[in-house]
């Protein structure tokens, strides 16, 4: 069994540790975006709902009247901001394809706000299992391997370590691989539900690709099929009423109306207007869940035989859906407040921090061998787990220092990231793995701490100007920085001062 733990981690450790990281960075997303997208107007004083449906109604109906699907977005915690997009449908004639459009507004004037194109935090979160640039379907099976691998970790992990909830309490500071194996074992315990669910839901929600062949067999090969067995498992639960509103009456304004005096106490998230110019169109008003792991609710009004029917849905009709809607509701932490939030985000931490120190592990066990192949391993350790942060905080930079106006911005700052972590891997592979370990920590601790700064010099916002603004989204973004600056510059300073003392100790020793 040990051996079944040992290598099912290490052969696609440094693969764990990726996934691991880029999704746990995706808790904030939304977060991320805002930083990302330094031109956004925020909402610091409340607007009435009614107030903003007129305000992006009218430029809705300036810039996508013949748009088939209109959605306006309301100020929340995570989003302090109103945001309209539309769906631009495809044109022959001007040889438009068909795509999305998303503009921000000025909550005072209600002018339109374009902001820079940017991959953002959703394109970072997707990283951990689409792989960016392998195809698709590569992603996915890549991806339910590693974390088929990560659940035959902890499952043997807890197994092998008898006394591992004992040994939790338990830290052997300065004793070389000992105390690493303590280290090992905290990060492991701690958040060991969160890792079970996480790996677990992980490897459930890439199920229908893993196990396509299965779907073959019983259900019928090719996409087309996949796809009607997708809508017929994952169709919705819903119950239906007639409402007392003239048909003639339906509009945005009234479905707002009608569905606020059915949920007094819940905050409106969305309004939609989808199936724009047919003879049928629906009007979607969303709110933001309040209690379980459900994130919102939804109701959609539409005229059925002259008459106003609203449907509100209530889950997934069959129980398989039902269980894999909680599995991803548990898995992505949408429901999650800020409090939840932050749990998931260490919990996320800490299950990145068990995956390095179990290749560090794995390393000093076998360092007695002085052979070239380990050396190349604890330098590429050194590369992935201290060069992947310093490669996300390089799509940062990315962010603020590729020119505005500049063609597939949004594609470069992806490149970005993948560049500075090649550097980072040509740079330690030249240095000794003593040097490595400690040049890249002084250097990610210089380059989170510099992310503020350039934050500074190359927008109108800075830690102050956020306060005084109560900006709080970008504020904890550059406060964050700054805490893994000092992270990384605590652990360097530690290291500095372990090398230290393994010097005194060899001198000491060599001189008896």
């Amino acid at each position: 069994m040990n051996w079944l733990h040992t290598w099912s981690g290490f052969v696609f450790a440094w693969l764990l540790f990726f996934i691991f990281v880029t999704g746990t960075v995706g808790y904030f997303e939304n977060e991320i975006d805002r930083w990302m997208k330094p031109e956004i107007a925020i909402v610091n004083e409340p607007i009435d709902d009614l107030t903003i449906l007129n305000k992006a109604q009218q430029q809705l109906t300036a810039n996508a009247e013949d748009a088939t699907q209109w959605y306006i977005s309301y100020p929340s915690t995570r989003d302090p901001y109103i945001d309209i997009s539309w769906l631009q449908p495809a044109n022959k004639e001007t040889g438009t394809r068909r795509q999305w459009h998303e503009k921000n507004l000025a909550p005072n004037t209600g002018e339109l706000i374009t902001t820079r194109a940017t991959s953002g935090g959703e394109t970072l979160y997707r990283l951990h299992y689409n792989l960016h640039y392998v195809p698709l379907v590569v992603g996915y099976l890549v991806t339910s391997l590693a974390t088929m691998l990560m659940l035959i970790g902890l499952v043997t992990g807890v197994i092998i370590h008898k006394k591992i909830f004992i040994e939790f309490f338990t830290f052997r500071a300065n004793k070389g691989l000992r105390s690493w194996l303590d280290i090992h074992n905290i990060f492991s315990v701690l958040p060991l539900p969160f890792h079970l669910m996480i790996t677990y839901s992980g490897l459930m929600l890439l199920m229908g690709v893993s196990f396509a062949p299965v779907v073959d067999a019983t259900y019928g090969e090719g996409q087309k099929l996949h796809r009607q067995l997708y809508d017929e498992t994952q169709r919705e639960a819903a119950e239906t009423q007639f409402i007392n509103l003239p048909a003639s009456d339906l509009s945005l304004q009234s479905a707002l109306i009608d569905a606020k005096s059915r949920f007094e106490n819940q905050a409106v998230s969305y309004l939609g207007l989808i199936d724009r110019n047919t003879e049928q169109p629906g009007f979607e008003v969303w709110f933001d869940a309040q209690q379980g792991i459900e994130f919102a609710t939804l109701i959609t009004y539409r005229v059925v035989d002259e008459h106003v029917q609203i449907e509100q849905a209530v889950g997934k009709k069959y129980s398989a859906a039902k269980v894999y809607d909680v599995l991803e509701h548990l898995h992505e932490g949408l429901f999650a407040d800020i409090y939840l939030r932050w749990l998931y985000f260490l919990s996320g931490l800490l299950g990145a921090g068990m995956i390095a120190t179990g290749m560090i592990i794995w390393v000093q066990k076998r360092k007695k061998q002085q052979t070239g192949f380990i050396n190349v391993i604890d330098k590429l350790n050194a590369a992935v787990v201290i060069g992947l942060p310093i490669a996300i905080a390089g799509y940062f930079y990315a962010n603020r220092l590729l020119p505005v106006d500049m063609v597939s911005r949004a594609a470069w700052e992806m490149h970005s990231l993948f560049i500075v972590f090649v550097l980072c891997v040509c740079f330690c592979v030249l240095q000794t793995a003593k040097q490595a370990w400690q040049r890249m920590l002084w250097l990610a601790a210089s380059i989170f701490a510099l992310v503020p700064l350039v934050n500074m010099l190359t927008t109108k916002h800075n830690i102050i100007v956020s306060f005084k603004n109560s900006d709080w989204l970008m504020l904890g973004f550059d406060l964050t920085m700054l805490l893994f600056a000092a992270g990384f510059a605590l652990a360097a300073c530690v290291l500095k001062r372990r090398k230290a003392e393994g010097n005194a100790e060899h001198i000491i020793k060599k001189g008896h």
